[in-house]
């Protein structure tokens, strides 16, 4: 009996054989190909230099422990606290603050610890310190400072703390390579200088806190002692880990609590001003694995309001076996690298929020090498909204809102109405729009006419001398795009599962169905970034806006585990690489790690998260960047109230901004854009282009100055001056007011020129 095909079987199964066999090749080398990409953003695993330490130093109460050409350093107790005094003027910053009113023990001893140490047994988090654990000290001498050894033997823990005298003030740090652990208690974090030169209730002062644009505590006498404090993480939260981004972890996926709205922390710094001294804290290493702690006076019943850093060595979270059974899970390896914090001493009419922002700009300037940007001509920025696909009965559609072709109409609309320095930011343009088929972008969409038609609206833009930006989302995609393999791509938590990111309603801020993933940072950059960047000049953009990039940062907890300043190094490529291959890159918010690799920040902070502890919004964060490189605030189309908006640009010292469609915002009824309720540009364009003239004939000549001062000058009445004596006056009250003989209309302002008011 002959089996008939039995030779075609045989080469089939051969065939097979032989694919299995390429597969399992091109997986070794794509698997080699990663391993290589991953190598290249290597986390540090020890200190790049410890120095050498010299003599061993007595540690006591009162001794000089080193100076410089400005400032000595005093030990204050044994356990090794210790103040700092300016030679010439005599001011002091004293580890353990002086208080009028006698404290009981147990509050003179916690408050005279130098740092407090955090740590597990594998469950909950326990805080301590020296005191309480008598750890043995040591110290020895170091370059300029002194270097502090601590031995928590009942803990089983060593490490070092670094104190050098500086031309500024002092720096600190943790050398990572001095961490010793020897017994089941593993370090999570440990809170550096947590009492330093607090204030009474009552003081002349106030905490720095960098929450969004910057906010003020005032040392107000008649505040209600508070249980609650300020903590929050640098840069925001990290997806990896559910319990830094939800107010609540659930077994339940959809009962999971998202926080309520607020403002995240940009730039890594805070501070402290009383009477006639103050400092500034810059966290100039380990930043992206650190919180901001403030507490007002209150808090574990300490009368005192203080302000400082807490560094995070282990992340923790909960996962769920069964129906309710929540276990907590810690890292199992610290987070590599050192940890520092320069702190600037600044005294009398330095000694205020103002002062401490022109010091950071100065980092950044001499520091970061933040160069200023060579175009900060105030534009008016169009955020044109192209389209996005909505589900049908059957299959998807798309929804255009504005083709490449319309753009040039909402264009020539604007420059005919007396607008002729615009900046285009094109978003839902890249292939199925705006929940298309991140991270790949190309060819545009062609529903709004592809990439011929954007090959027009490009050379028609760069004739007029347009700036066009092309929003990319390389970070977030939408968990239906099909350029997406969540296994491979997405990045995974503690319990090697990947991270679903849900957007929350917004009226209950409880999980919605509308799932999104997060990219693996190194795919990112090594993957998506390189591939596409030549494609945008291909096509016409002069300019990139990095979705995501500019304002979150993540870990991935996939073996080998990618951290937060990993992280930040793929995000800093991805501009840098945009940049060069198109000339222009951007990002939305601004964490500082953006400062000096992006030509200009949308959507910059220019609020407060409104805690009732924080008293004010301040523009820390435009003193120190104004002139250095353009910003705008949120679109105008989309506030809360035109006349508060108007005024905080004024004060803030940003240009506006306007998301604008050709088609009817109705249009996207049945689509999952819900924020865009307002954007049909033929209801804007004679608005936008009174606001832009208005705006721009004040900021113009102001555009490359420094802001010089910022005053609480009344209840809603601020002033902002600049280098050239300029000042804005804005008033945030319904009614009049008067500032120095001058009316100011409700919701008004004034600019004065040298004290005078001008045209």
């Amino acid at each position: 009996m002959k089996i008939r095909g039995k030779g075609k079987l045989m080469a089939t199964a051969a065939a097979i054989v032989v694919l299995a066999v390429i597969v399992l090749v091109v997986a070794q080398v794509a698997d080699r190909s990663d391993t290589a990409a991953l190598k290249t953003f290597e986390a540090p695993s020890s200190s790049a230099s410890v120095p050498e330490v010299g003599e061993p130093i007595t540690v006591k109460e009162g001794a000089l422990a080193a100076e410089n050409g400005k400032f000595q350093l005093y030990w204050i107790d044994t356990n090794g606290q210790v103040r700092i005094r300016n030679k010439t003027t005599g001011k002091e910053w004293s580890g353990v603050p002086k208080t009028e009113k006698a404290l009981p023990p147990n509050q003179v001893k916690l408050i005279s610890n130098s740092l407090v140490i955090y740590y597990t047994e594998g469950k909950e988090i326990v805080s301590t310190n020296p005191a309480k654990e008598k750890a043995v000290v040591n110290a020895s001498s170091i370059d300029d400072g002194v270097r502090i050894d601590y031995d928590f033997e009942t803990l089983g823990l060593k490490l070092a703390v670094m104190y050098r005298l500086t031309d500024q003030g002092l720096d600190v740090t943790m050398p990572f390579s001095l961490i010793e652990e020897s017994s089941n208690k593993r370090l999570t974090g440990v809170e550096l200088f947590p009492f330093l030169d607090a204030g009474a209730p009552g003081d002349p002062g106030a905490l720095f806190v960098p929450d969004g644009s910057g906010a003020i505590m005032t040392f107000d006498e008649k505040k209600r002692s508070s249980i609650d404090f300020y903590s929050e993480y640098i840069y925001g939260g990290d997806h990896a880990f559910q319990k830094a981004v939800y107010e609540q972890v659930s077994a339940l996926r959809f009962e999971t609590i998202a926080k309520s709205p607020r403002e995240k922390i940009a730039l890594p710094v805070f501070g402290l001003y009383k009477g006639n001294r103050a400092f500034l804290g810059i966290v100039t290493q380990g930043a992206a694995d650190a919180k901001i702690n403030a507490y007002p006076a209150g808090v574990q019943n300490i009368p005192l309001f203080r302000i400082s850093t807490q560094f995070i060595y282990r992340q923790g979270d909960s996962i769920f076996v069964g129906a309710n059974s929540e276990v907590p899970l810690m890292q199992r390896d610290m987070i590599p690298g050192d940890r520092s914090i320069r702190y600037v001493f600044l005294e009398d009419d330095k000694a205020n929020y103002v002062g401490m922002a022109e010091s950071y700009r100065e980092y950044l300037l001499n520091e970061e090498g933040v160069a200023p940007s060579s175009d900060l001509q105030p534009r008016l920025q169009i955020r044109l909204f192209g389209g996005v696909e909505q589900s049908e009965v059957i299959g998807n559609s798309f929804v255009k809102m504005t083709t490449f072709e319309q753009a040039r109409t909402i264009i020539d609309r604007f420059i005919a109405a007396g607008v002729p320095n615009l900046e285009v930011t094109y978003e839902g343009w890249s292939a199925d729009g705006l929940l298309g088929d991140q991270p790949a972008h190309f060819p545009a969409a062609a529903g709004l006419g592809g990439n011929k038609e954007l090959k027009k609206l490009a050379a028609y833009l760069k004739e007029k001398d347009i700036p066009l930006y092309g929003a990319a989302n390389y970070v977030k995609p939408f968990s239906e795009s099909s350029a997406v393999k969540p296994g491979r791509d997405a990045i995974r938590g503690l319990n090697k599962e990947v991270m679903n990111v849900y957007k929350p309603w917004v009226t209950n801020m409880q999980m919605s169905r509308e799932l999104y993933y997060l990219l693996k940072p190194w795919r990112v950059y090594d993957r998506y970034i390189v591939k596409e960047a030549g494609k945008f000049s291909d096509v016409g953009f002069t300019g990139v806006q990095l979705d995501y990039m500019g304002d979150l940062i993540y870990s991935d907890l996939t073996e080998p585990v990618f951290n937060r300043a990993q992280t930040i190094e793929a995000w800093r490529r991805s501009m840098d690489h945009m940049r060069e291959s198109t000339g222009r890159s951007a990002v939305n918010y601004g964490f500082s790690y953006v400062l000096g690799h992006v030509d200009r920040i949308n959507d910059i902070p220019v609020d407060f998260s409104h805690y009732t502890y924080l008293d004010e919004a301040v523009p820390f964060y435009q003193i120190a960047i104004h002139g250095l490189i353009p910003y705008s605030a949120t679109p105008a189309n989309l506030a809360d109230d035109p006349r508060v908006y108007k005024l905080r640009l004024l004060e803030y010292g940003a240009m506006p901004s306007y998301k604008l469609t050709h088609s009817p915002t109705s249009d996207l009824r049945r689509s999952r854009i819900d924020a865009l309720f307002n954007g049909a540009y033929q209801n804007w364009i004679e608005s936008a282009t009174a606001e832009y003239v208005e705006i721009s004939s004040i900021q113009e000549p102001l555009a490359g100055l420094r802001i010089v001062d910022h005053e609480l000058l009344a209840n809603g009445v601020k002033r902002t001056t600049y280098e050239d004596g300029t000042s804005i006056i804005v008033n945030y009250n319904p009614g009049e007011v008067r500032v120095e003989g001058k009316a100011i209309a409700g919701f008004g302002y004034k600019v004065l020129k040298g004290g005078n008011e001008s045209s």
